[in-house]
């Protein structure tokens, strides 16, 4: 996609005013992000250029309501936008996933809370749903403490919502909590060999109260359950959370994927002669043909399975979707993983021993896909298991459907 404001420094830009003008300013990013992402790896955590750029893009607005200054964006505009930014720096673009993603939580819950969180001037929110925290219940709300060890972008944040046991409730089963971060420790722990600059550090909370207005069952996020609330006639923000989730995280997948590609292609018209073989230009060996085709059809069909993500996700707007619907949402994320990773993987083989230098691009990008692919609610594995099993007729028997 060409760039909108290539060479226009970011505080001089229109300010967006609608989704589309978040994905203009985004697009003409993605050199810049791609510039800073060895920086960022060596940072750990998000460049503060990206931060500033991002923010003045409009890019953390883009799942708000508009009664709050959001865009209310349309699934197919933030699937774009986060791809593109995941292609210009994969950690950037999977802690701006997690970032746009969560920023719809407060429209989940009691107004009360929601009022309270969404007045945080440039909202950004993360999320932590293993439930290694515990709550316990106390007049007008509950006591937390609890460890999150993968907690992605957390000291970007300024919420954080984690999932606790509840002593009393375990019929009910988790609760999720939404906790300032200026009441949460965040410990520099994420030293990792790929998605290196996520920042996904270990979050601890210590006798922190959450009033119960600001808490929700992660069993109703996950069937679309939400109290009654000035939303509750917006289909927008009445759609299953933990489908949405499965739903945003894939175009960070396909971003990955895009970028490779971009790194591929720029290099391989300088490459010479393929060593030990007849061929004196890289780009005219056969062999090379055939894995660059293996890895664009990849590349294509990790695009359609993400459009078809898309809008199975937005055909359950006025309807709650069924159990087959929400099995096929995270068994297409695992899917986007696995053909993303394999058109990265084709390409680094396809590449010169030059690309695994950390100077070269392509070499962060093989990293990552393989790091990412590993996340315990994208590797595809748990996700074929459910989606076999529903079309077996069986129950998927899966937490995060």
């Amino acid at each position: 996609m060409s760039a909108a404001f290539p060479n226009v420094p970011a505080h001089t830009r229109p300010r967006p005013t609608t989704a589309e003008d978040v994905l203009a300013q985004v697009n003409g990013l993605v050199g810049q992000l791609r510039a800073r992402a060895r920086e960022t790896e060596r940072l750990r955590h998000m460049h503060p250029d990206n931060l500033r750029e991002l923010t003045e893009a409009g890019v953390f607005r883009l799942a708000l309501p508009t009664d709050v200054g959001g865009y209310q964006a349309d699934g197919a505009i933030i699937d774009e936008v986060l791809a593109q930014i995941a292609r210009g720096c994969p950690s950037t673009g999977w802690m701006c996933t997690i970032l746009v993603i969560s920023n719809l939580i407060p429209a989940l819950l009691a107004d009360d809370a929601a009022d309270e969180i969404y007045a945080t001037p440039d909202l950004r929110t993360t999320a932590a749903f293993a439930a290694t925290g515990e709550a316990t219940k106390v007049d007008g709300g509950y006591r937390v403490t609890g460890r999150w060890t993968w907690n992605t972008a957390g000291i970007h944040s300024n919420w954080l919502a984690c999932a606790c046991v509840v002593p009393g409730e375990e019929d009910q089963g988790p609760r999720a909590v939404l906790i300032p971060t200026d009441e949460v420790e965040h410990q520099d722990s994420w030293m990792a060999a790929g998605m290196a600059g996520t920042a996904t550090n270990t979050a601890t909370v210590d006798d922190v109260f959450v009033p119960a207005a600001r808490t929700i069952l992660v069993g109703n996020l996950a069937e679309g359950r939400y109290p009654t609330r000035r939303y509750s006639a917006v289909a927008y923000f009445n759609r299953p959370f933990v489908m949405y989730i499965n739903a945003g995280s894939a175009p960070a997948l396909l971003g990955i994927a895009r970028g490779a590609m971009d790194c591929f292609m720029q290099t391989l018209p300088t490459r010479g002669a393929i060593t030990y073989t007849p061929w004196l230009k890289a780009a005219e060996a056969p062999f090379l043909h055939h894995q660059l085709a293996k890895a664009q059809y990849d590349l294509e069909a990790a695009e359609m399975f993400v459009s078809r993500l898309g809008a199975l996700y937005r055909g359950v707007l006025h309807r709650s979707p069924t159990i087959m619907e929400r099995t096929q949402a995270r068994a297409y994320i695992g899917h986007v993983a696995s053909l993303s990773r394999a058109c990265v993987n084709q390409l680094f083989e396809a590449s010169s021993s030059s690309q695994a230098l950390l100077t070269a691009d392509l070499q962060r990008y093989f990293r990552d896909i393989n790091v990412l692919h590993q996340h315990a609610a994208i590797q595809p594995n748990s996700g074929d298991e459910a989606y076999g099993r529903a079309l077996a007729g069986l129950d998927p028997r899966s937490e995060i459907i």
